[in-house]
């Protein structure tokens, strides 16, 4: 949820992807799998990470996951011991099944899976950094990450209620 990040780049997540700044948590480079996956195995040292930067909630879910006792490990965030392929994917499959379950309990009338949390994240990313997001959200253009990922009603919501004149 604040990171925007796939599934399978969440459960790939490991400490020692956090980058640091006078010791805090500033940003995580994450392997962009989907690129990889597409442009074939002998293009995958060619491609830049993705980069997911630190807010204030994540830092806070870091340091709950005891980020001063684990940076810099090589480790991986969530169940990091006896990793297998099949856990690996149970946890996969858990993290989407797990998110659709918990949001119908909500009752909210919408449907939604847990790849809708990539879409609003970028958005509000997009929003705070303007033409910025594209390189952090590893789309090769702007027009790619409007037409697939910007959700018009929440900018159009963040708008209404931005007041920079404040009384």
């Amino acid at each position: 949820m604040h990171t925007g990040g796939r599934r399978e780049e969440v459960v790939g997540l490991k400490w020692n992807m956090i980058r640091e700044k006078n010791g805090e948590p500033v940003y995580i480079e994450v392997p962009n799998l989907k690129v990889k996956r597409k442009k074939g195995e002998y293009f995958n040292q060619n491609v830049p990470p993705k980069i997911v930067p630190v807010t204030k909630s994540l830092k806070n879910i870091l340091y709950r996951l005891r980020y001063d006792m684990n940076k810099r490990k090589d480790r991986y965030l969530l169940n990091p011991d006896k990793r297998t392929a099949s856990s690996t994917k149970s946890m996969n499959d858990a993290l989407s099944l797990g998110f659709s379950h918990f949001y119908k309990q909500l009752n909210t009338g919408r449907e939604l899976q847990f790849k809708c949390l990539r879409k609003t994240y970028l958005t509000y990313l997009s929003s705070t950094l303007k033409g910025d997001a594209k390189r952090l959200s590893s789309h090769a253009t702007d027009t790619v990450l409007k037409k697939h990922y910007i959700d018009e009603r929440i900018v159009d919501k963040a708008i209404k209620e931005l007041d920079i004149f404040e009384d």
